[in-house]
C-alpha cells in the first residue's frame, strides 16, 4: 500500500510557490468540476425542499425588515426602488458574500477524509467552492429576477457590470477566507465566528437600509469597502449607473494582490494542515 508523506520546509522560493499554486489551479480544474457536480447533486437530491432552501433564509430575513419598515417599528429613509426589492437584493447579495467567506473552511472540513487519503492539488478545493458558489448564486438570483419583473424595473446599460462586480466581490471574500484557513482548520472558533462577524458587518453596510445622510454610521459605511460593492451591484440591477469607478478599481487591485498572497499562504500551509488532519 502506497504511503503518502507530507513534508514541510522552512525554506520557500516565493516565485516557485506562486507558480506551483497557479499550476495547481490549472491541474485541478477537472477534479474540482466533478466534485462540484457530486456535491450539488447530493445537496439537492437529499433535500425535501430542494432549491427552496436557497431562498428561504433570504425571504425570512427580508420579511422581518419589510414588516418592521411597513409597521413603522423601525423608521428607515426612502429608497430609490420599492423597499421590498431593495432589501431582497441586499440580503441576497450579502448571503453570497457570506457564502464566499465561509466556503473554503466548510469544504476543507467536509472533505477531510479525501484530503488525508488522496494526494492532489489542494487548489481543487478552492475551485470546487467557487463552482458551487456560482451555481448557488445563480439560483438565488432567480428571486431577484422575479421581483424585477414584478415591480417593472427598467434595466439600463449598467447591467453589463453586474457579473464582473459580483465575481470581484466573491473573489475578495474567498481570498479573505483563504487567509483564515491555517487558523480556522486548527480552531473551530474561527468557523463559528465568521457568521457572527458577517452579521455585524451587515449592519455596517447598506444591506437593508440606506447610508445615513450624516452621523457616525454614515462615516463608517463610507469607509467600508463592502458598501461600494453592494451599492454598485444593486445599482446595476435596478437601472442606476455605476458611480464609484475609482473605488471599485482600487478594490480590484487590492483583491488581486490579496488573492495572490492568500494563494501563497494556502499553498505553503496545506501540507502542514494535511499532516495535522492525519494525526
Amino acid at each position: 500500500m502506497e504511503v503518502k508523506v507530507y513534508r514541510s520546509s522552512n525554506k520557500y522560493s516565493l516565485i516557485q510557490v506562486l507558480k506551483d499554486s497557479f499550476k495547481g489551479y490549472k491541474n485541478s480544474f477537472y477534479l474540482a468540476k466533478q466534485l462540484a457536480k457530486r456535491d450539488l447533486s447530493a445537496l439537492y437530491r437529499q433535500s425535501l425542499l430542494g432549491f427552496l432552501w436557497a431562498f428561504i433564509p433570504i425571504i425570512m430575513n427580508a420579511a422581518v425588515w419589510i414588516f418592521l419598515q411597513s409597521t413603522g417599528t423601525v423608521r428607515l429613509s426612502e429608497t430609490a426602488v420599492p423597499y421590498a426589492l431593495y432589501v431582497v437584493i441586499g440580503t441576497t447579495i450579502w448571503s453570497i458574500f457570506s457564502d464566499s467567506f465561509t466556503m473554503l473552511i466548510n469544504d476543507l472540513t467536509v472533505n477531510k477524509a479525501v484530503i488525508t487519503k488522496i494526494n492532489f492539488d489542494k487548489e481543487a478545493l478552492i475551485l470546487l467552492g467557487f463552482f458551487k458558489l456560482l451555481f448557488n448564486s445563480g439560483v438565488k438570483m432567480l428571486l431577484i429576477i422575479f421581483l424585477l419583473i414584478y415591480f417593472k424595473i427598467s434595466i439600463s446599460f449598467s447591467i453589463v457590470y453586474f457579473l464582473p462586480l459580483l465575481v470581484l466581490s466573491m473573489l475578495l471574500f474567498v481570498s479573505l477566507g483563504m487567509l483564515l484557513v491555517p487558523v480556522g482548520m486548527l480552531y473551530q472558533d474561527i468557523g463559528k465566528g465568521i457568521p457572527l462577524l458577517m452579521q455585524l458587518l451587515m449592519y455596517l453596510t447598506p444591506v437593508v437600509y440606506n447610508i445615513p445622510k450624516e452621523g457616525l454610521m454614515k462615516n463608517i459605511m463610507e469607509c467600508n469597502p463592502f458598501t461600494y460593492l453592494l451599492v454598485e451591484i444593486r445599482n446595476t440591477l435596478t437601472g442606476f449607473q455605476v458611480e464609484h469607478f475609482t473605488v471599485i478599481g482600487l478594490i480590484l487591485i487590492s483583491t488581486l494582490l490579496l488573492f495572490t498572497f492568500a494563494s501563497i499562504i494556502y499553498r505553503v500551509s496545506m501540507p502542514i494542515i494535511t499532516e495535522r488532519m492525519s494525526a
